[in-house]
């Protein structure tokens, strides 16, 4: 822009001195009478090669009036021009500014864009979609998955010897939810994950989804390891549902929270998952070893 605000200075420096080159060309030398013309009792006589004889300066003294009248115009004249160019300058100068300033906004308005990933209804149609962040280059994924714990290890006898048992079915389906998994990525980095409810009453923002392993705004991944770099939204989907699958085992190890709202206690799921062990043992005890995995079920 401003090789375009300079080019238009220099067009107009070079008009400017050729319009005034213009008017000091003009010169009273340059004027020659080509006779006097007078009028007396209504009739006009002309007369021209008219010789002065009287006084042979008064050519000269009309020709020195007349430069001093030409002079004064011609200086008016530059003056009014200066003032013009002056003004188109200013002009000029104040559109340039103003052009700046937009330029600049578009600028930072684009630095802090992130650029929109090629993201399609079959992403939506699986539960992931996305949005832009609140930094600059910054995105946020949603996706729409289920909080469905079907696993629980627990320790056995003394020791730390533990085992993964699965979660009774009545237990299963009570703790059932939908849940959202928040994924924020910074170019192609993951930065964080996090479990929101779908409910927000109200607020500004999304609440934590309330679950044995996550405690006020944070979530316990536990040994889980995740990709930290992306290049597609099927990258982005895949983490969502690894994360998804982590959370069906509870680590009775490792709670943060042992009594989430909408779920049962911990205690309430580890006396259960006994009880199915008892009843299995009991099972294996009077049918020899042929226990039924239904009659278990239905037990419960």
């Amino acid at each position: 822009m401003s090789d375009v605000f300079n080019t238009f200075n220099n067009e107009v420096e070079t008009r400017h001195k050729e319009m005034l080159d213009d008017l000091e060309s003009i010169s009273v030398d340059d004027l020659k009478a080509e006779g006097v013309t007078l009028s007396f009792g209504g009739k006009t006589f002309k007369f021209t090669d008219l010789e002065i004889i009287q006084d042979e300066s008064i050519e000269e003294k009309l020709r020195k009036e007349f430069k001093e009248k030409l002079n004064t115009q011609q200086q008016r004249i530059r003056d009014k021009i200066n003032n013009k160019i002056n003004q188109l300058l200013l002009m000029h100068q104040n559109k340039q500014q103003e052009l700046d300033r937009k330029e600049e906004q578009l600028k930072r308005k684009y630095s802090q864009a992130a650029m929109m990933p090629d993201i399609d209804e079959s992403h939506m149609l699986r539960g992931l979609s996305v949005v832009k962040g609140s930094h600059n280059d910054e995105l946020t994924w949603i996706y729409r998955g289920i909080y469905n714990p079907r696993f629980i290890v627990i320790r056995e006898g003394i020791g730390s010897n533990k085992k993964k048992k699965p979660i009774p079915a009545r237990l299963v389906n009570r703790m059932r939810k939908e849940m959202l998994i928040i994924i924020k990525t910074k170019g192609n980095q993951v930065t964080s994950i996090a479990t929101k409810s779908t409910l927000n009453n109200g607020t500004r923002s999304l609440n934590p989804f309330p679950h044995y392993h996550q405690t006020g705004n944070s979530d316990c991944w536990g040994n889980w390891n995740y990709e930290r770099d992306w290049n597609s939204p099927d990258d982005i989907l895949k983490l969502a549902k690894d994360a998804e699958a982590v959370l069906e085992t509870i680590n009775s190890s490792s709670y943060a929270n042992r009594g989430p709202a909408g779920l049962p206690r911990s205690a309430t799921i580890e006396k259960a998952v006994r009880d199915v062990d008892e009843v299995q043992a009991t099972t294996v005890e009077r049918d020899g070893g042929n226990d039924n995995e239904d009659d278990v079920w239905q037990a419960l």
